[in-house]
């Protein structure tokens, strides 16, 4: 038998004291309610989003800064590197500080020249920028404390140069420092056709040949470019009609 009450309720609002919540203020105090995970999910990707993925980085649409020291072997393969990249798509600057990456192609030969090239890289790491290494340094001395971690290219590998910025892009540190051989023989390196571009328009730099025969005590390019190597005599003459034209 249910329960009679002692006391008779006028009205069932009479159950609702004063200090109780109103349905309006507790639907306003809901909206303002965040739960703890998931504003800690909201701020990781927010972090997230200050360093895309590697996958998300389109390449070929950066700007590219490009300093070369040394030789005019040298000059020739800073000028066949800049050529293939902008055929690519990457824009080559002369700013250093707007680029998203620098291109420092080294030279061996005088301790000056390769103090430049350390103290670049000390910049460009300062400035968190993109480096990738290239020319008689990084070639003969890969293993060097300041230059761990960067990519890499050889100075027979410079017909590549466009997937090794593609990947120090993306974020992976690459390292191609192979020679190019044909059954055993070792070429003078990447072929002389690649498009260029020149500091100077009205003079080309034709490369007859890499490396050196001698091996003097104060030199070290031989230790980067290695043992005499030729091209053919009608790759020089094709090039040399290409630049002509």
């Amino acid at each position: 038998m249910p329960a009679v009450c002692n006391s008779l309720l006028d009205d069932i609002e009479d159950i609702v004291s004063a200090q109780d919540l109103t349905p309006y203020d507790q639907q306003f105090r809901r909206k303002n309610v965040v739960p703890k995970v998931r504003k800690r999910l909201l701020q990781k990707n927010v972090e997230a989003d200050d360093e895309p993925p590697s996958d998300s980085v389109i390449p070929g649409v950066q700007k590219i800064w490009i300093r070369t020291w040394g030789c005019s072997h040298n000059s020739s393969d800073g000028e066949y590197m800049a050529g293939q990249l902008a055929a690519y798509g990457y824009k080559i600057t002369d700013n250093a500080a707007e680029a998203d990456l620098w291109l420092l192609n080294s030279c061996t030969v005088k301790s000056p020249a390769e103090d430049h090239f350390r103290n670049s890289i000390k910049k460009a790491r300062e400035e968190k920028k993109k480096v990738v290494l290239a020319g008689c340094v990084p070639q003969a001395q890969p293993r060097q404390d300041y230059m761990q971690g960067l990519s890499i290219i050889g100075v027979q590998q410079i017909d590549r140069v466009v997937e090794v910025v593609e990947e120090t892009i993306k974020g992976h540190s690459v390292r191609l420092l192979g020679q190019k051989k044909d059954n055993g023989k070792r070429l003078g390196g990447a072929r002389l056709d690649l498009p260029k571009i020149r500091k100077n328009p009205l003079i080309e730099i034709i490369s007859i040949n890499t490396g050196c025969l001698n091996a003097c005590t104060y030199c070290k390019t031989k230790h980067a470019r290695g043992d005499l190597a030729s091209y053919a005599v009608e790759e020089l003459v094709n090039r040399a009609r290409q630049s002509f034209q």
